[in-house]
């Protein structure tokens, strides 16, 4: 019997049964495929580097030295080492680093296509770079009037995300690349090359402690030493990796505890529907156990299936349509499968929840007595809510009087009303938030922050006199700035962060949320911290904090915090950093024009601002992808859970409506009323989200932002005025189906039981 009854019910209450459907599955559907999306990308990244064999640390010295490389060999953490040299070669079509390899094993990049590698003359290229440029195998390649035959093609690792400087966001496969050549080849070219020590160590390898044994070996020619996971290209793909996993985990959530309501609100309205029906197996003699298990099956049929469906299809169609948008960015021999089983237990965790909230109200009326079960609650008598007892209700329009008096007596379905109002407008704020967001957290970096229109890098860092060659080659204002890579020593923790080394200009600058700051300004051993990073450290302004630069612990009071997305660390001015006793070699420049500086034979490459913010905006439309996903399962869920609220409401009041009716009341009367209600709980819904919606994207901004690039939270009005839009849209269209619902209404069958 309850078989049939069951069937039935789905049959009669298909509607509102599939909206927990298409909320569940939405859940799942989105989750699992953008959660599977950053699985795929950490396996795929895991098992590259694994393949290659990647070296744990990269250690660059000024020149190499036989019996210093014996006893950094013989240190007790490494296991094993090799060497190479690592140069570029530029001319004005092409730009390549060019890297010479051994007989080694370590960080030895895959063959593609062609020769595996030999030494012997020849040149192996970057795939992407090989492809874009349509070479062949055996074509030629002339660098410093050395010829070079191409023996085949390559991928490693650490250029899985390569451009040729920081300061050009966006891959240029057609016109920057890499390569490897033999020892004796490299010797060849006679380019400017940088010496690499690659160390294999053992696992749990301290990092600072090796550091500290190596500059002792290395004394004045050691210069950085580099662990894997902070290599630019890693680093990169790994942090993607992990924008995406946040993105699915924080909206996912925020969805569940949406669909949760959304089958609470539905089945109170179902079983207020079928409460005679409960009254009446009850007084047949069926078990309470029976009808609760009768009742929890929607919650559990309806709930499994839909996520269950979701967590199949995500990983088939949505994370490859996610993956050809944003996996094109990054260079790998090939996208590994993902298979995790935290999808299933996603479905199992989203069906028990909605049977307990299927529940919720099915519980109480079993504790009943058949005989009051069948007394509906229309016999029940109120008493007069505390707003008619003020002074103003007398000078309220009937309308509202019958609205806010509705509203406090059932104050459950009214908060329930506004909650749903609520829960769609945070989704709308956030979804549009972190796209404003983005947007402008890169143009306070490029038009905020930097000043300038052309940035040039050089070979190499360029010592004072150097630097006085240069300065000749332009007449317009310049302002040199060297990056290096500082330890944070914060309590027992040690952390390595960027340090930014201005001379004096305009063209850098910082401020603070009120104010602006100049590094000129700065003092003996005061240094500007970015705000993001003092947060997570929490350090304040007026603090000391201790650094070490090279094996040198230097204490420095932090003068301020700049307000900035990007870039992240320690600022100083030129004479605070020499103050220190550090040399000012700074590796680019910032110009007003470019000039004569390319003559320059130190030059190395210039990109614009322009261009910079270009390639930025390029590079985030992966992300800008999964946000317009996001906002449409927003809009989705936001008109689902309204629908659902709204029709509980009606079906509580359905005999009111009835009654009105019979009154005399006309039937656009009637249904002013019910648009006023829906009107007043979606205000109130909407006045409530504002906050709530801007403290959620706050923290949603925290949770994509890397150490490198930190988001600040931005809600436009034109975004705001969008969500408001499409909020109060939804509630038109709610409305329009309650409107339908009203005008159905048979007097006669409504009003029979309160008789």
């Amino acid at each position: 019997m309850l078989i049939r009854k069951t069937i039935r019910d789905f049959r009669q209450n298909g509607l509102s049964f599939f909206a927990v459907f298409l909320m569940s599955f939405i859940c799942l559907f989105v989750f699992t495929g953008i959660y599977n999306l950053s699985q795929q990308m950490e396996q795929t990244g895991k098992k590259f580097i694994a393949d290659s064999q990647l070296a744990d640390y990269l250690l660059t010295t000024r020149r190499l030295d036989e019996k210093k490389e014996k006893e950094t060999a013989s240190l007790p953490s490494v296991e094993e080492m090799s060497f190479r040299h690592v140069g570029q070669f530029e001319n004005n079509d092409l730009s390549l680093t060019l890297l010479s390899f051994d007989q080694s094993k370590i960080s030895q990049p895959q063959v593609i296509q062609g020769a595996s590698l030999q030494q012997q003359p020849g040149i192996w290229l970057d795939q992407d770079f090989f492809r874009e440029n349509k070479y062949q195998l055996n074509d030629e390649i002339t660098i410093n009037q050395t010829i070079c035959k191409i023996r085949g093609t390559i991928r490693q690792p650490e250029f899985i995300y390569f451009t040729e400087s920081a300061d050009q966001p966006l891959p240029n496969h057609k016109e920057v690349g890499y390569a490897y050549v033999s020892e004796e080849t490299f010797a060849q070219l006679g380019i400017y090359s940088s010496q690499q020590l690659l160390l294999d160590t053992k696992n749990q390898t301290n990092q600072a402690w090796l550091e500290k044994q190596l500059s002792s070996i290395w004394g004045s020619d050691f210069q950085q030493l580099t662990s894997q996971k902070d290599s630019s290209g890693i680093g990169v793909f790994t942090d993607r990796s992990e924008q995406i996993k946040r993105l699915a985990i924080l909206f996912s959530g925020l969805f569940l505890i949406l669909t949760l309501i959304t089958m609470e609100a539905t089945m109170r309205r179902f079983v207020k529907q079928q409460q005679l029906q409960i009254g009446s197996l009850l007084a047949q003699g069926l078990s309470k156990r029976s009808l609760l298990f009768h009742y929890s099956l929607f919650g559990l049929l309806i709930s499994f299936a839909g996520s269950f469906i979701g967590c199949l299809l995500g990983p088939r169609v949505l994370s490859p349509i996610l993956l050809s948008v944003i996996g094109n960015q990054f260079s790998v021999p090939a996208w590994e499968n993902s298979t995790s089983s935290l999808g299933y237990w996603v479905v199992a965790l989203v069906t028990l929840c909605s049977v307990l909230a299927t529940l919720i109200p099915v519980a109480p009326i079993m504790n009943k007595l058949p005989a009051v079960i069948l007394q509906k609650q229309t016999n029940e008598r109120f008493r007069r809510v505390w707003l008619e007892h003020s002074f103003i209700w007398k000078y309220l329009p009937f309308s509202l009087q019958w609205t806010l008096r509705d509203i406090q007596r059932n104050l459950r379905r009214g908060i329930l009303g506004i909650f749903g109002a609520m829960g769609c407008m945070i989704l709308l704020i956030a979804a549009f938030g972190i796209n404003d967001s983005i947007d402008h957290s890169l143009h306070q970096v490029f038009y905020e922050t930097y000043h300038y229109n052309e940035k040039a890098s050089f070979i190499q860092p360029l010592a004072e006199k150097q630097q006085d060659e240069v300065e000749k080659l332009f007449s317009h204002e310049g302002q040199w700035l060297e990056q290096q890579t500082v330890t944070l020593l914060n309590g027992s923790e040690e952390q390595l962060i960027t340090a930014t080394i201005a001379s004096p200009g305009n063209f850098l600058n910082l401020s603070t949320h009120s104010e602006t700051l100049s590094l000129q300004n700065l003092k003996d051993n005061e240094v500007i911290l970015s705000s993001a990073l003092a947060n997570n450290y929490q350090i304040k302004k007026n603090d000391s904090i201790y650094v070490r630069i090279g094996q040198t612990i230097i204490p420095l009071q932090v003068k301020d915090l700049a307000y900035l997305s990007a870039p992240q660390g320690l600022f100083f001015s030129q004479k605070v950093w020499e103050g220190l006793d550090q040399s000012f070699l700074p590796q680019s420049l910032l110009l007003e024009k470019q000039d004569q500086i390319k003559e320059s034979a130190l030059f190395s490459n210039s990109v614009s601002k322009k261009q910079q913010y270009t390639d930025s905006l390029q590079l985030i439309e992966g992300i800008r992808f999964i946000i317009s996903l996001l906002i449409l399962a927003a809009l989705a869920l936001g008109i689902t859970i309204m629908m659902n609220c709204h029709l509980l409401i009606f079906s509580e009041r359905f005999i009111e409506f009835a009654t009105l009716k019979v009154l005399g009341f006309t039937k656009s009367e009637v249904l002013r009323l019910s648009l006023l209600e829906t009107t007043l709980l979606t205000s109130i819904g909407w006045v409530f989200s504002l906050p709530l919606g801007w403290l959620f994207l706050q923290a949603y901004v925290s949770m994509v932002s890397t150490e490198n690039q930190q988001y600040l939270p931005q809600l436009s009005s034109k975004s705001l005025m969008l969500a408001s839009f499409i909020l109060f849209g939804c509630m038109l269209l709610v409305q329009a189906f309650l409107n339908r619902k009203i005008n159905q209404i048979d007097f006669a069958t409504a009003l029979k039981p309160a008789e």
